[in-house]
């Protein structure tokens, strides 16, 4: 039997888990805006989503390093960076590497909301979207464990509750807002 490198292994743990946190945080924060979750929970909801996003990144960052270190892809700094510099599937590393920047730049918005508003914030964090589903095809293509049922399996179990908040959002009413007399 063969010996596998550690750092191949940790990376693809890094990137299934860094999936799975962003897929978390985006169920939390699409049930915080269809409200579904009592408002005195808002807040802490919110804390979690944020805790969600950087722990993801952080994942993200692990699993950059480990394809840097893994001596089986030969992957440079060029390549985990920059979308479609990477030499082996360029299109769906690509996803991976605008995902891990989209992720930044969602998870710095929240530093940043006072100056952009409250509006252009939940504009701008529908990149979420774009985020969720780069990385959706990223995990399913250049994947290595997602080939098959394990792969149409993670597609029901991500997908399906997106989906349904998404229907839920766009299906429910939605308060009226006070008209002040001009």
């Amino acid at each position: 039997m063969s010996t596998v490198p550690v750092a191949w292994l940790v990376a693809r743990a890094a990137g299934l888990v860094a999936f799975g946190l962003l897929t978390l945080s985006m169920w939390l924060g699409l049930s915080m805006s269809t409200r579904i979750f009592a408002p005195r929970r808002q807040k802490a909801l919110l804390g979690w989503h944020r805790t969600l996003v950087w722990t993801g990144l952080s994942m993200v960052g692990l699993h950059v390093l480990a394809l840097l270190a893994d001596p089986t892809i030969h992957f440079g700094l060029a390549a985990v960076l920059v979308p479609f510099a990477a030499p082996w599937h360029p299109a769906a590393v690509a996803a991976g590497v605008v995902t891990g920047w989209l992720m930044l730049m969602l998870a710095l918005s929240f530093r940043f909301r006072k100056w952009i508003g409250q509006r252009g914030w939940r504009r701008f964090h529908y990149a979420g979207f774009a985020a969720f589903a780069l990385a959706l095809g990223h995990a399913l293509v250049a994947g290595t464990d997602l080939h098959g049922l394990g792969g149409q399996a993670l597609l029901a179990f991500a997908l399906g509750p997106v989906l349904w908040f998404v229907f839920l959002r766009l299906l429910s009413p939605r308060a009226k807002r006070a008209v002040s007399p001009a």
